[in-house]
């Protein structure tokens, strides 16, 4: 089966950054990354939407001090052989593309994060790799309909 997708869109939907945290004593070491995402998909469409956003907390308090988010659409053909939307969720014949929208997703996140924290103290923070079987637990859960 010859499978065709594309990214119909992609954006930055949200970003922020408490400028009024004190920076002075931050170890960048510490510093850890919270993230969630959500994949709908759209029949009438042939889409699947991915919504991702990741909060950058000091490490020793859940304080958000900075978030960022994109926001996808990616077109599927033939959407109906690849995605079977079932009550609470979907499932999907071919996992490896979605791993590919999500790492699309991500790496827009750290992209927008590089270009965002440039000349804060979180600029040489680095987002770290995300194991996508971590994701993929996730989002296997989603599709299945149960709660995260």
């Amino acid at each position: 089966m010859e499978i065709r997708y594309k990214i119909e869109s992609m954006e930055e939907s949200g970003f922020s950054y408490s400028p009024d945290f004190n920076y002075d004593g931050i170890n960048l070491d510490t510093v850890t990354y919270q993230f969630m995402h959500n994949l709908v998909p759209n029949a009438n469409n042939s889409e699947i939407s991915l919504a991702m956003t990741a909060e950058i907390t000091p490490g020793n308090s859940n304080e958000v001090i900075a978030k960022e988010s994109i926001y996808a659409v990616f077109k599927i053909e033939p959407f109906d052989k690849i995605i079977q939307i079932k009550e609470g969720g979907f499932k999907t014949t071919e996992p490896l593309l979605i791993d590919t929208f999500i790492n699309i997703v991500i790496g827009a996140l750290r992209g927008m994060l590089v270009k965002n924290l440039k000349g804060t103290p979180l600029a040489k923070s680095v987002m770290p790799l995300i194991p996508m079987d971590i994701i993929r637990q996730n989002t296997a859960r989603l599709a299945d309909g149960k709660k995260k």
